[in-house]
């Protein structure tokens, strides 16, 4: 029988952006270093050497094609994407897909998210900030001396 994309779509359990992922090859366990949700820069616009999506699923009938997306969430501004097919040894597995990104360009501080999509259709967004820092200052959210 052919394989084919399915219409249901799967269930995303977890998205998640850190600075790297250790994948064990003999466990086939992954841990996330470096989670964040916010990311200080010195200077805009900015490259980021190194950035990784993890982002695990569930229910998947067969194979599905789903998209990943970096949007700025000012104006929907799409700054990266990548799509494949996914395919899962049956609907119970939960299946992670790494995403390692070198040099994503940042034009400007503000709210971005990570997209996954199936079918054009939006399963979960995950929010991050860019915000610019000069080295010497105060980091964000913290109170300025004398407040």
């Amino acid at each position: 029988m052919p394989e084919h994309s399915s219409p249901i779509p799967p269930t995303l359990v977890s998205l998640i952006l850190c600075e790297q992922i250790i994948d064990d090859r003999i466990t086939n366990k992954k841990s996330a270093i470096g989670l964040f949700n916010m990311i200080l820069v010195p200077t805009l616009p900015v490259t980021l050497h190194q950035m990784v999506v993890l982002a695990s699923l569930t229910e998947i009938e067969g194979q599905v094609d789903l998209e990943l997306r970096l949007i700025r969430d000012t104006d929907n501004a799409v700054l990266f994407r990548t799509q494949g097919p996914v395919k899962a040894p049956s609907p119970l597995a939960t299946v992670d897909l790494v995403f390692r990104m070198q040099g994503i360009k940042i034009p400007v501080a503000g709210q971005y998210a990570f997209e996954v999509l199936f079918a054009g259709e939006l399963l979960s967004r995950r929010r991050f900030q860019v915000l610019q820092h000069s080295p010497g200052g105060q980091p964000p959210g913290e109170p300025q001396p004398g407040e």
